[in-house]
Formats: C-alpha cells, sequence, structure tokens
C-alpha cells in the first residue's frame, strides 16, 4: 500500500502552512492591490471619457464662436459695402449738381455776353448808319429824334 514517509508528511505540512501564510499575509494585500489597481483605470478610464467630452464641449464652443465670428465678418463687410456704395452714390449726385450748376452758370454767363455783344454791336451799327445816313444826306444828324429813329430801323434790321 501506500507508504507515508515522514518527508511527504512534512513537505504536505508547509505546504499548508505556506497556503494559510499567503493567504493571511499575501492574498488580501495583493487583492486589495489589485483593486485599487481595477479602481484607479476606471478612474482613468472615467476622466479620460470626461476630458473627451470637455474637448468636444471645447470643439463646439469654438466652432460656434468661429461661426459667430464668421457672422460678424460678414456682416462688418456688408455694411462697408453699403457704406461706401452710399458715398459713392453721394459724390456722384453732389458731382451731378455741381456739373449742373456750373452749366447752368457758363449759359448765363454765355447769354450776358452774347446780350452785351449784342448791345455793342447795335450802337456801332446805330453809330455807322448815322455817319452813313449822314453822308449820304450831307447833313449831320445829331438830334435825339433822328437816333431813335435810326435805333428803331436797326432793330428791325438785327431782329429779321
Amino acid at each position: 500500500m501506500v507508504n507515508f514517509n515522514a518527508t511527504l508528511i512534512a513537505q504536505i505540512l508547509n505546504f499548508l502552512i505556506l497556503v494559510f501564510v499567503l493567504a493571511k499575509f499575501a492574498y488580501k494585500p495583493v487583492v486589495r492591490i489589485m483593486d485599487e489597481r481595477k479602481n484607479k483605470i476606471a478612474g482613468d478610464l472615467e476622466a479620460a471619457e470626461k476630458a473627451k467630452d470637455e474637448a468636444e464641449a471645447v470643439k463646439a464652443e469654438y466652432a460656434a464662436k468661429l461661426a459667430n465670428a464668421r457672422q460678424e465678418a460678414q456682416a462688418i463687410i456688408d455694411n462697408a459695402r453699403k457704406t461706401a456704395q452710399a458715398a459713392h452714390d453721394k459724390i456722384v449726385a453732389e458731382t451731378k449738381a455741381e456739373q449742373d450748376q456750373i452749366i447752368a452758370t457758363a449759359k448765363e454767363a454765355i447769354a450776358l455776353e452774347k446780350k452785351k455783344a449784342m448791345d455793342d454791336i447795335r450802337v456801332q451799327v446805330i453809330s455807322l448808319s448815322m455817319i452813313a445816313a449822314g453822308k449820304i444826306v450831307e447833313q449831320k444828324l445829331g438830334s435825339e429824334e433822328d437816333k431813335k429813329l435810326a435805333g428803331e430801323i436797326v432793330d428791325s434790321i438785327l431782329k429779321k
């Protein structure tokens, strides 16, 4: 049958004592360390998930701010275009009004000069007519009545 040797009993007894000592002093700390590590990993995963969510929130906020900034920039550009167009239209209108004023002034000046020239021509024609009539009639026409008559004749000639 089986022969029990004292060494075998001592080895079994040593094994059981070792299992008891390991269970009492090593197993619990190892399990505690493993639980702590498990909890630390779970905490790190939660922290990583939280950081990811925060990063996504910051990204969404950044995208919203960027879109808002783009809208504001577009509004500023549109406003600047409208202001520039209004200034352009105002300058064009002022230039047109100034041009019309210059043309009106020039027309008035031309009309005034034309009237003055016609008056000068009338005076010269009257004077020449008087001289010619005086030579034809061989008498000097100096009375006011004669000058008036000559003026009427010249006026009728110029109107034709």
